[in-house]
């Protein structure tokens, strides 16, 4: 099995590579399942669930429906729409399948996908239920990139984190042109990844998350973080 990755694991990687090797690639820590992570599996469950199936959304969501709803109705009406989208892809930008493991390279799950063939174009949503607006738009170019591969007539995708505390929405919109610079610019930094993990390299990076919010608990670092 080759290196291969996401954008959750990116994301971990840069904010502790030893973090990120104990919970994500020795998987010997397991990250307590907290009160926020549990919300967003509920939601991501629920939302899968009230477009893709019909199921009535819970009570408590019930004030959450508004592009949910949309987007539902929009199915019903005969749009292409699919939710929790599996997308992969190889180190040449073609498609693979999500368990294909000597070749695919990057993984990422579309909360919801809207695919416009005739029109050559797609939409991609991602559920975000942080109480905080952090817009990475890595993210959403990330997902562009794995639709690109999936879909070659396609030559637009717009994206769109939906912010549940919010009702607000952060989008970006991609053209298949757009796919080189954004590479360009990421590729490095994945090189320099993939050589880190062939040699196991892992060092901890010290920060306020080591305070209070970091389960490898025999690390120097663990309740000191950067602030010794």
């Amino acid at each position: 099995m080759g290196f291969s990755w996401s954008w959750t694991r990116l994301k971990n990687f840069r904010a502790c590579p030893k973090r990120h090797y104990h919970i994500e690639v020795a998987k010997d820590i397991i990250e307590p399942q907290t009160e926020a992570l549990r919300w967003g599996d509920e939601f991501h469950k629920a939302m899968a669930a009230y477009i893709g199936e019909g199921k009535p959304l819970p009570a408590h969501m019930e004030k959450y429906d508004a592009l949910p709803g949309a987007i539902r109705n929009a199915k019903a009406r005969g749009a292409n729409v699919e939710v929790e989208q599996q997308l992969a892809m190889d180190r040449d930008f073609q498609p693979t399948g999500w368990r294909d493991w000597d070749r695919t390279w990057l993984r990422g799950i579309a909360d919801v996908l809207i695919v416009a063939q005739s029109k050559k174009r797609a939409a991609a949503f991602d559920w975000k239920t942080g109480q905080k607006i952090d817009p990475s738009m890595e993210q959403l170019g990330l997902s562009a990139a794995l639709i690109f591969a999936k879909y070659p007539e396609i030559e637009t995708v717009h994206t769109a984190y939906y912010w549940v505390a919010h009702h607000a929405d952060t989008e970006a919109v991609y053209q298949r042109d757009d796919m080189l610079p954004f590479w360009n610019k990421l590729l490095p930094e994945l090189k320099r990844w993939e050589k880190d993990a062939s040699e196991m390299t892992y060092p901890p990076r010290p920060s306020g998350l080591c305070k209070r919010h970091c389960p490898v608990t025999h690390c120097a670092y663990h309740g000191k973080g950067s602030y010794q």
